[in-house]
Formats: C-alpha cells, sequence, structure tokens
C-alpha cells in the first residue's frame, strides 16, 4: 500500500515492507559490469535448474580480506568494476533462493596435503537434485580460515533422467492407442 505524506510541501510516498515478491522497490543502482555479471548469474542459475550445468561455484570468501571475494568467471566483465557488497548480495540472494535447510549434513574433512585442513558440508535446497556444497579452507595447526566457498551442484543428470522418462511416456502413450483399436 502506498501512503502519500506531505514533508515540507512535497509529496513523499512510502512503500509498506513486506516480502519481495509483492513489495514495492527502487531499482538497484548496478554499474554496467554489475548488469553483465547478475544476468550471467541468473542464466547460469537457470541452466542448474533446467538440468543444463551440473554445478555453479558461486561465492569464495576470504574472512581476512574483507573486501575481497571469489566468483564465477563472466566473458566481458572486469572483476575490478565490480562492487563487493553489490556482488555479495547478488550471491547471497541466489544461494538463499536455492536454500532450504539451516542445518547442512555432516561434515566431512580431510587434510589436503599442503598444511591445509579442508571442511566439505552440503545443505539441501528447494529442489530435490540441487544441492548447495560449502568448503571451509583452514591452516591445519592455527585453525583460521583461508577461505569458504559456496557452491551449487546438481547430483542427479537431469537430462538422462528427463530423455528416458520422454521414452516411456512415448511408449506408454503407444499402448494406450493399441488399446483404443482392440
Amino acid at each position: 500500500m502506498t501512503v502519500p505524506t506531505m514533508s515540507n510541501g512535497s509529496e513523499e510516498h512510502r512503500e509498506e515492507r513486506g516480502p519481495a515478491l509483492l513489495s514495492v522497490h527502487r531499482p538497484v543502482r548496478y554499474r554496467e559490469a554489475e548488469q553483465r555479471f547478475s544476468t550471467a548469474l541468473q542464466r547460469r542459475l537457470d541452466e542448474l535448474l533446467r538440468g543444463e550445468r551440473n554445478r555453479l561455484m558461486l561465492l569464495r570468501k576470504y574472512p581476512d580480506e574483507p573486501n575481497r571475494i571469489g566468483v564465477m568467471n563472466t566473458v566481458g566483465v572486469d572483476p575490478a568494476s565490480l562492487r563487493v557488497r553489490i556482488v555479495e548480495r547478488l550471491i547471497r540472494d541466489a544461494l538463499l533462493f536455492l536454500h532450504a535447510d539451516p542445518h547442512g549434513g555432516p561434515c566431512s574433512q580431510v587434510h589436503d596435503g599442503n598444511g591445509d585442513l579442508v571442511e566439505t558440508r552440503k545443505f539441501t535446497t528447494k529442489f530435490p537434485h540441487i544441492v548447495i556444497e560449502r568448503i571451509d579452507v583452514f591452516d591445519a595447526e592455527s585453525g583460521e580460515t583461508h577461505h569458504i566457498q559456496w557452491s551449487a551442484m546438481r547430483m542427479q543428470n537431469q537430462r538422462a533422467a528427463t530423455r528416458i522418462n520422454r521414452m516411456l511416456d512415448a511408449a506408454n502413450l503407444g499402448l494406450d492407442v493399441v488399446k483404443l483399436f482392440i
């Protein structure tokens, strides 16, 4: 609901706060490179959901370097022209869009042979065959976090399953047609 208010003689509008789906909002002020990045992120997320992509690296954070993040390579986007807070928000929104389980599965742990300790944990999503994988890399001696990485990955090959289901549907349809003439 928009409620006109008077402030210093000019009319302003307040926006009702609520779910992002229904609320009115102002446009996000992306730079040109951030627009290209956001479009590429959405396209790759759609590919993952359709089964055309099996893995999507979303974000890598470096706790000791708050102004440094790692993201997917995007053709035509100079990483230096991206603002960390904007890109983090885009990735956070993608993770929250997928995410369903706040607790995650068991934490597996291995030494990588280079003095680092690697922990991996998977989180379920709203989509049956997609999980979010979180990988934390620590210094094995001090326990300091080197980086944390989040990826979305498909656990079943959707394309193969879809082809098999289409063939079964066609065979069943053929049987139904034969039954009509018998």
